[in-house]
């Protein structure tokens, strides 16, 4: 098992093992429901004693598989689309981020199932200055840049730290992330990555010193996995599609003609709605979340969101414009 204190560069050794091992008891009970379709003509028969047995409808097991289809379709899509851009929009931070320096947040809570369901173990803060990006020379943001920013961010190093390189896009000042967790993610779909030498000096002399990262890019295998699944489920459902045109005179809840027109509707339809769909939303809502959010520091020391701080710093600065000028003009306003 692996040492906590130790930070996770990458996924385990074993996670395409682990995925097709978690998959092998749900392939099991697929072909199962395929052998009932296989023998299910064989028993279409009123003088056949196990035509009254209770029996599953094809048109329930058609429903599985094309569910399954469709789920297997967003993660094939995730993978060739998803992981592809988001390594990307990774890589411009070593291309065209600024480094300036800030502090890492992170709080080893032990809540297990917050841990294994939502992955909070995985997740710090990031904070640093704002005008310290507005200063820098490559920085070309129009906006106003006051304050400090604290930004939820993903973590590889889960121990808090203090005057660290951050790497920050210049358009996008609220982009900022931890240099050495953006190494790590490197690593994690890189041939090979060296560590930089700031990581050692920011950890401990408990923590073990790792200068070279092996490749850890496992996408490739659980797209194959995912497309030999997508293979069998395809074939699977037509499979039972053609089983239902056979008994469909006998049995009077199975209808072939309902068969092939949910076929149909999920093929075209509803796969490339959800799995592109899908992931073209969830893509939208992670670069916000990369490039975009965070929240400005407020006087009291509390962290709001950015566009409710600025209105409330443009709120207080005109209070006191208007305060000054009543000040000047003996406190009246007069109202045309």
């Amino acid at each position: 098992m692996a040492d906590d204190s130790i930070p996770t560069l990458a996924l385990p050794g074993g996670s395409i093992l682990q995925f097709f091992v978690m998959t092998i008891p749900l392939f099991g009970v697929y072909c199962y429901f395929l052998y009932l379709a296989i023998n299910r003509p064989n028993i279409a028969d009123p003088d056949n004693e196990a035509f009254y047995e209770p029996r599953i409808r094809l048109t329930d097991i058609l429903y599985v598989y094309l569910t399954t289809w469709v789920l297997y379709a967003v993660l094939v899509i995730y993978m060739l689309w998803f992981v592809n851009k988001r390594r990307r929009l990774s890589k411009r931070y070593e291309k065209e981020g600024i480094v300036i320096l800030g502090d890492v947040q992170y709080e080893d809570e032990d809540r297990w199932l917050a841990n294994c369901l939502f992955r909070k173990h995985d997740y710090g803060y990031v904070i640093y200055d704002l005008e310290k990006v507005a200063s820098h020379p490559a920085c070309d943001y129009k906006g106003p840049l006051e304050g400090k920013i604290r930004k939820k961010v993903r973590v590889y190093h889960r121990f808090p730290r203090e005057q660290v390189s951050i790497l920050v896009i210049p358009q996008y000042p609220y982009s900022g992330q931890p240099k050495t967790d953006l190494e790590a993610d490197w690593a994690s779909f890189s041939e090979t990555y060296l560590v930089s030498e700031g990581y050692n000096e920011a950890a401990d002399n408990n923590r073990g010193s790792i200068q070279k990262v092996m490749s850890r890019d496992r996408s490739l295998g659980i797209i194959l996995i995912s497309l030999g699944w997508l293979a069998f489920l395809l074939f699977a459902s037509v499979f039972v599609c053609l089983q239902i045109d056979e008994i469909s005179d006998v049995y009077q809840d199975e209808s072939s003609y309902w068969a092939w027109t949910i076929f149909i509707i999920v093929m075209a339809g509803v796969t490339p709605v959800v799995a592109i769909g899908g992931n073209l939303i969830r893509w939208k809502i992670y670069e916000r979340w990369i490039l975009r959010s965070g929240k400005n520091a407020r006087p009291d020391g509390s962290f709001g969101s950015p566009r409710k701080s600025r209105r409330k710093n443009r709120s207080e600065r005109g209070a006191s414009h208007t305060k000054a000028s009543e000040e000047e003009d003996g406190a009246y306003v007069q109202m045309t």
